[in-house]
């Protein structure tokens, strides 16, 4: 992958380093700078008209001291090793310095960080598009929606200056989660721990029974999935978010679209064609139980997205999964049709058949009953379960 790397507060340690010189430029104590969590990357409205002369005064002297996070090194080499390859982009111009590449250069020499390309500039949108970047790591909340909009994944690195910033982005707080949060997006789905992360702030944006319904999802997911021989904490983690889009608050195409998307931005491309897939067992747009609600613009892409999807046992597993879950344990499969159908007002034929099918598909798969198989599970044995799995 192509890599894009912020440096301030991202590789190095610049708000407490540049404390005592926002003090001493502004005639500000440091202590109460600390006690107020102000440092160079959030000054004051009333400071912030100053910013340039700050820069300008500070910057060439002193930036290529700033101390680096003390993992910085060793996980940017990792990524190189592991054959990335890293575009170091800064926000430094020349109203700012001197020469900012010069400084910049120096400074990452002296932190030891080893890099491919260097780019300084404001636009990091435009300067990572046009290098081809995978992922962004940054911990400006504001760079990273610049990026997510041009469709390109970012990282939030955890910061002070960020650290009560609510943003629907995966944070890391140092260069080992880095690198594993990385891992898993180039595989194409989250751990369980970040998956649980993501379920759970969706849950406080929309309050409701379905988090337990991808809960018992999950487990019945992860149960099949061990006894037929399929990765089970990809099946865990792809059932446990196949409803992620709920936390928009849209309850029926508005939830596997948005989900999809969601998923997309994150970079998690297995959980995002799950989003999609989850309420297409016969992948027909056509034949969809709930209500377009969504622009028609966004559900003719849906429809597109769709048609153009290879299924795999995942997408069925997901789909089985998802007729048997209910918000507390497991359900007979043709009882939850029958319950869809009556809140619904219908449930084609056609789709029943396919979820009777499919079950009878992962029975011959495991070579037994599903119910048997699933017998007792209920959503009091996630947590357990998910301990045993985790353990092995």
């Amino acid at each position: 992958m192509n890599i894009a790397i912020d440096i301030d507060d991202t590789l190095t340690e610049s708000f407490d380093y540049f404390l005592p010189f926002v003090a001493e430029y502004f005639g500000a104590d440091v202590d109460e700078l600390k006690k107020k969590n102000i440092s160079y990357s959030n000054l004051p409205p009333e400071w912030k008209k100053d910013e340039i002369g700050f820069c300008r005064a500070y910057y060439d002297k002193v930036v290529a001291s700033t101390p680096f996070k003390s993992d910085a090194a060793w996980g940017v080499q990792k990524l190189r090793d592991l054959g990335h390859r890293i575009v170091i982009i800064t926000a430094r111009t020349d109203e700012l310095y001197t020469d900012p590449y010069k400084t910049t250069r120096e400074e990452l020499k002296n932190g030891g960080i080893v890099y491919d390309k260097l780019i300084c500039t404001l636009d990091k949108a435009n300067a990572c598009m046009n290098e081809k970047i995978s992922v962004l790591i940054d911990d400006s909340p504001e760079n990273c929606d610049s990026v997510i909009s041009r469709g390109i994944p970012v990282l939030l690195f955890s910061s002070k200056a960020n650290q009560k910033k609510k943003t629907e982005y995966l944070r890391v707080g140092n260069w080992t989660d880095a690198i594993e949060t990385l891992r898993q997006i180039e595989r194409g789905y989250p751990d369980k721990k970040n998956a649980e992360i993501l379920l759970a702030a969706a849950e406080e944006l929309n309050p409701g029974p379905w988090g337990n319904h991808c809960r018992v999802a999950a487990l019945c997911a992860q149960e099949i999935a061990m006894a037929c021989s399929m990765d089970a904490e990809k099946a865990y983690v792809l059932a446990l978010l196949h409803d992620i889009g709920r936390r928009f608050r849209v309850r029926d195409l508005g939830h596997i679209y948005y989900g999809h998307q969601y998923m997309q931005r994150l970079g998690f491309r297995q959980v995002a064609k799950v989003c999609l897939t989850h309420s297409f067992p016969n992948q027909d747009f056509g034949i969809y139980i709930g209500k377009i609600d969504i622009p028609e613009n966004e559900a003719a892409d849906a429809c597109d997205l769709l048609g153009k999807m290879k299924y795999d046992d995942y997408d069925r597993l997901i789909q089985i999964c998802d007729a048997l879950a209910g918000n507390e344990s497991f359900l007979d499969i043709e009882e939850r049709m029958a319950d869809v159908k009556r809140r619904y007002g219908n449930y084609p034929q056609a789709q029943w058949t396919k979820n009777v099918e499919l079950k009878q598909y992962f029975e011959e798969k495991i070579h037994g009953s599903i119910y048997e198989l699933l017998h007792g599970v209920t959503i009091n044995d996630v947590d357990i379960r998910f301990r045993e799995v985790e353990e092995k």
